[in-house]
C-alpha cells in the first residue's frame, strides 16, 4: 500500500512533509546521536512553515512499511522524550497514529505534526553545540547566518524589508525603477525614499530596497508562471512555463505579459455584430500580481509566487497568509478584504510607481471588472497560514470555475452498455476534466481501494470508456468522448 491510499492527496515529500521508515535514538559508530537526523527535520519545520513527519513510510518508494503496536508505542515515547531533551525553546506539536487497514495484528503509521514556532529560532542541543535548521525546497538544511537573522526578526515581528544594510544608495543602481516611474508619470525624490524607509538618512539601503536594484539576484523574488491544459496540475503536460527572478518591477511586468500572451481572447455574437471580450481583464491581472508581490511573506525562503493559467481560471498564489485577515475559503466578497501591509518599503515603492494605492483598493477594482458576470464567474480569495490565492475565472469559459465544484457535471450517455452501477456517474464526473482515482472515489463517497482501482477504474479503461494518462503525481482518467456523449 502507498501512503496516498492511507492519506488521500499525500504522495510527495515537500517543504511541509517528510517520510521516515523508522527513527531511533542512541549512538552511531561515529559517536553522533541517532536521533539528530529526524530531530533536524522537526526543528526545521518549527523554524519555517510547520510540517508533518510520517514514520513507517519508505522515503523513496512512499510504500507503507508500518510499525507493530509495541514498536509504535516505544517510538512515540522516544519522540516526546527527545523533543523535550534536545529542542528549545519548546515547540507546539501533536503525535497521532494511523492504523493501516487490513493489518492483523494492527500496524501503524505515526504522524508528527509540527506548528511554526512563535519563538524563533528553534535550536537543537547536541554535545554542547547548537544547531539551527530550516526547510529549503523540500530539504532540511542548516540555516545560513542570513536565515538566522531573519528568524530573529520574525520572532520580534520586524518586517523583512525594513532593516537597513551597509550598502549605500546610488541612483544609477536603480535605473529600472526610475525609468518605470517616468513612464507612469511618477516623480520619486530622495526625501520620499527616506520617508518610506527605502534608505536611511545616512543613505544606507534597506533590505526591501535591494529587491529593486537593477542587479537584484535574490531568489525571494522568484515567480513561476505556468499554463496547464486542464483544470488542475495533475496533467503531465505543461503548455508553457517561465520562471522569473530578480528586480521586482521587471517581474511584475513580465508576469503580466505572460498571462496576456497565454489567455484566450474571444467574442460574443450579437444579432448584428460581434462583441469582443478577453479571458482576464488586464487591470485585474495587474492588481492581482501587484498584491501578491506587495503582500507575500519574504521571510519564507524556498517559496515563490505561482501564477497558473488553467482552462477555466487564473490562480495567483503568494507565500504567507494575508496579514490581518482570517482564514478564508473561496471568499467572493473580495472588496471587503483589507489586508495590513506586511512589507512597507516594497508597498511604498509600488505606491510611488502608481501600481498600488494607500487605501488598498486593488481588490475593489477586480470586483468591479467582474461585476456583470454570474456567480460562477466571480473572483474569490482563499487564505491559510501557508499562502493566499486569488482566483479569477476565465470570462470566455462558459462553465465558470468548475474544478472544485461537483455540482457542475454534465449528463452523459454511452453508445454501448456498461456493467457497473456507478459507471455513468464516473464517466460524467470525468467528462469535463481528468480526475485521479482519489478524486473519483471522493466523488462517489467511497475509499480509493485497490479493489476499486482494479475492478472499476481499470475495467472502464479496458472497455474503452476511460482514457488513462500519466500525471505529475498520479494517473489521470478522462471520459473517452468517442464512446461517451453529453446529453
Amino acid at each position: 500500500m502507498q501512503i496516498d491510499e492511507l492519506v488521500p492527496g499525500l504522495n510527495l515529500e515537500d517543504k511541509n512533509c517528510e517520510f521516515k521508515e523508522i527513527i531511533k535514538d542512541g549512538r552511531k559508530k561515529d559517536g553522533q546521536a541517532e536521533e539528530i537526523g529526524w530531530l533536524k527535520t522537526i526543528a526545521a519545520f518549527a523554524n519555517t512553515e510547520g510540517g508533518i513527519l510520517y514514520v513507517g513510510v519508505e522515503d523513496k518508494s512512499h510504500k507503507i512499511l508500518a510499525l507493530e503496536h509495541s514498536t509504535a508505542d516505544s517510538v512515540i515515547r522516544m519522540i516526546h522524550h527527545k523533543i523535550g531533551e534536545k529542542i528549545s525553546p519548546s515547540i507546539d506539536y501533536d503525535i497521532d497514529t494511523i492504523q493501516v487497514p487490513g493489518t492483523i495484528p494492527a500496524r501503524y503509521v505515526i504522524s508528527v505534526s509540527v506548528k511554526v514556532s512563535r519563538n524563533l529560532p528553534v535550536v537543537i542541543h547536541e554535545g554542547g553545540l547548537l544547531g539551527i535548521y530550516v526547510r529549503n525546497y523540500g530539504q532540511t538544511q542548516i540555516a545560513t547566518p542570513e536565515q538566522i537573522r531573519d528568524l530573529v526578526l520574525m520572532s520580534d515581528h520586524v518586517p523583512y524589508d525594513s532593516p537597513f544594510t551597509e550598502l549605500s544608495y546610488d541612483k544609477k543602481d536603480f535605473s529600472i525603477l526610475f525609468k518605470l516611474a517616468g513612464e507612469r508619470e511618477a516623480d520619486i525624490t530622495d526625501k520620499q525614499l527616506i520617508s518610506i524607509g527605502f534608505m536611511s538618512e545616512e543613505r544606507k539601503l534597506s533590505k526591501g530596497a535591494l529587491l529593486f536594484r537593477d542587479d537584484c539576484n535574490d531568489l525571494r523574488t522568484e515567480t513561476v508562471c505556468s499554463v496547464w491544459p486542464e483544470l488542475s496540475k495533475e496533467s503531465s503536460i505543461v503548455l508553457a512555463h517561465q520562471e522569473y527572478a530578480g528586480n521586482l518591477l521587471e517581474i511584475i511586468s513580465k508576469s503580466i505579459q505572460f498571462v496576456k500572451n497565454h489567455s484566450a481572447n474571444g467574442y460574443r455574437k450579437e444579432e448584428t455584430s460581434r462583441v469582443s471580450y478577453i479571458a482576464y481583464p488586464e487591470r485585474s491581472v495587474t492588481e492581482g500580481i501587484v498584491n501578491a508581490v506587495g503582500h507575500r511573506n519574504y521571510f519564507m525562503q524556498g517559496t515563490q509566487i505561482e501564477i497558473n493559467v488553467f482552462r477555466d481560471r487564473l490562480e495567483i498564489v503568494a507565500p504567507g497568509a494575508l496579514l490581518g485577515v482570517r482564514t478564508l475559503t473561496k471568499e467572493k466578497n473580495i472588496s471587503s478584504i483589507i489586508p495590513r501591509r506586511r512589507n512597507e518599503v516594497i508597498c511604498g515603492i509600488l505606491e510611488m510607481c502608481r501600481y498600488m494605492e494607500k487605501k488598498e483598493s486593488g481588490f475593489d477594482k477586480i470586483e468591479e471588472d467582474y461585476a456583470s458576470f454570474d456567480d460562477n464567474h466571480k473572483p474569490y480569495i482563499s487564505s491559510n497560514t501557508q499562502s493566499f490565492t486569488l482566483t479569477m475565472p476565465d470570462q470566455t469559459y462558459s462553465y465558470g470555475v468548475i474544478s472544485e465544484q461537483n455540482d457542475v457535471i454534465p449528463a452523459v450517455y454511452t453508445e454501448s452498455m456498461t456493467t457497473g452501477r456507478n459507471d455513468v456517474r464516473i464517466l460524467a464526473f470525468c467528462y469535463q476534466s481528468g480526475r485521479t482515482v482519489r478524486e473519483i472515489a471522493e466523488y462517489l463517497n467511497i475509499k480509493p481501494s485497490t479493489y476499486f482501482r482494479q475492478n472499476t477504474i481499470s475495467r472502464l479503461v479496458r472497455e474503452g470508456f476511460l482514457v488513462e494518462t500519466v500525471g505529475e503525481k498520479a494517473a489521470i482518467y478522462r471520459a473517452n468522448h468517442n464512446k461517451v456523449k453529453e446529453k
